[in-house]
């Protein structure tokens, strides 16, 4: 048995319910993006975070090894890395006779994508290192 196309199409387009859940995850998307916003705005913030780590202490082990000499040395070399992905830190470098340290103060604001979460657009992050000299 056939069914004319036009009678299947008016019994499925006015008759078949199938498609009422449609109704609630239009009402679910939006609390979907946001959640899943603030989720990458953390997590770039995390990664940031990580990242400015590792450059405080790379050049701390590039001066405690005598690659580096002075604190402007390291404060350029640092800067000029972090200024890629933050372009408003700021980074203070200290070389004294016995140790090595560096610390890097970044905005949250440099980091975040999306920006939903407001509170924390005025924060900074503080990432330090400190090591012992080797020579």
């Amino acid at each position: 048995m056939q069914i004319a196309p036009m009678t299947f199409i008016r019994n499925w387009a006015f008759r078949d319910e199938s498609g009422s859940i449609t109704a609630e995850s239009v009402l679910w998307l939006p609390i979907f993006v946001v959640f899943f916003s603030i989720i990458a705005d953390v997590s770039l913030v995390l990664h940031g975070q990580s990242k400015a780590m590792k450059i405080a202490q790379d050049a701390n082990r590039h001066a405690s090894t005598g690659f580096l000499d002075t604190n402007t040395e390291m404060e350029t070399l640092v800067t000029a890395r972090v200024s890629q992905f933050s372009p408003n830190a700021t980074v203070t470098s200290s070389i004294s006779n016995e140790t090595v340290g560096t610390t890097i103060i970044l905005p949250t604001n440099d980091l975040f994508v999306v920006g939903f979460l407001g509170l924390f657009t005025n924060m900074n992050i503080t990432v330090s290192s400190l090591h012992l000299k080797e020579i």
